[in-house]
């Protein structure tokens, strides 16, 4: 995996919109405010359809269609990949204050990320948030577990939180996980939500070991659906620009996207797991949670009411049960 990563960057830069093109519509693409249930979490095992892009970025889209395609595959890419940072809430400031914070630069991805700590002398656990997420998420649960003397890391993924604005993907956020684990760790355990979940799935899937695996709210079990999903947001042909997208993936990572999806691996993960879902999380699918504790032999699943996809990370009873867990 981090072996191909200068090979990742050299590709991502060939696939770049022409600059006088991008110059006049970018506004820049991570500045228009796009739902963060978009993204790429899939719905049933696919994804949440009440996700909205704005008028004028699908009409645009679909001009660009219109008169070429392969320019069109490239600007849905570069969407694609681009996170959006959206404001931090003020519940979450004390976070910040509690933490040792230090930007790194990754050698798995060559960019810089900010990584945050709580130094204890228990179980070292790592933590990994979401698409268009950030750290402070887990504030609620960081506070009971470092309360209790576990030794915390928490990254922001890149392009996300206070890490470097940039693009990523779901290959380069495993590398990170491993190179974190590896250069910080070993971690006894590692929480994550969502998106950051099946970056995880895969980092342990690649060789990279924690005693405890906790997943929140996981968003992804099959990888093409959400390909289409994302394509059927701008009204274009899904079967042909999932395609498209696919063979960019591909050129880019040295493996098919679909290979990352844990539908492919999941019943081989040995690691103990608990799985946390509401089971009203519009934006990833309570199935998906059902079909990996299914898959996963070593796993417990914990379903909750009235906690959403985010919510979730702030309730109480689900920090207890992840420190219990732990």
């Amino acid at each position: 995996m981090i072996t191909h990563r200068s090979q990742t960057n050299r590709g991502i830069r060939r696939h770049h919109i022409p600059y006088p093109l991008s110059r006049a519509i970018s506004l820049d693409i991570n500045d228009i405010l796009i739902s963060p249930s978009t993204s790429m979490e899939p719905r049933k095992v696919s994804v949440a359809a009440h996700y909205k892009l704005p008028w004028f970025l699908t009409s645009f889209v679909r001009i660009l269609d219109y008169g070429s395609k392969g320019l069109t595959t490239r600007f849905l890419w570069r969407i694609f990949c681009g996170p959006i940072k959206f404001k931090t809430p003020p519940r979450e400031a004390e976070f910040y204050k509690k933490t040792e914070q230090e930007k790194i630069q990754t050698k798995s991805t060559s960019k810089e990320i900010m990584l945050y700590r709580i130094p204890n002398d228990g179980h070292k656990v790592l933590f990994v948030h979401g698409w268009n997420g950030r750290s402070s998420q887990f504030y609620r649960i960081i506070e009971l577990l470092s309360d209790e003397g576990y030794d915390i890391t928490a990254i922001d993924l890149p392009g996300h939180g206070r890490s470097t604005r940039s693009t990523t993907n779901l290959p380069e956020i495993t590398d990170l996980i491993s190179e974190v684990t590896k250069s910080r760790g070993p971690y006894h355990g590692i929480v994550c939500h969502s998106f950051g979940g099946v970056a995880a799935l895969n980092a342990v899937r690649f060789g990279t070991t924690f005693e405890k695996l906790v997943l929140i709210s996981p968003g992804i079990y099959e990888i093409r659906p959400m390909f289409k999903t994302f394509v059927s947001l701008f009204g274009l042909d899904e079967e042909y620009y999932a395609d498209r997208l696919f063979d960019i993936a591909e050129s880019l990572y040295g493996a098919s996207p679909g290979e990352f999806g844990p539908d492919r691996f999941s019943k081989q993960i040995e690691t103990e797991t608990l799985i946390v879902h509401c089971q009203d999380d519009k934006e990833a699918m309570k199935e998906i949670a059902l079909t990996l504790h299914s898959d996963m032999k070593n796993s417990v699943l914990h379903l909750t009411e009235g906690l959403g996809h985010r919510r979730i990370l702030r309730d109480e009873k689900v920090a207890e049960k992840v420190m219990n867990f732990l």
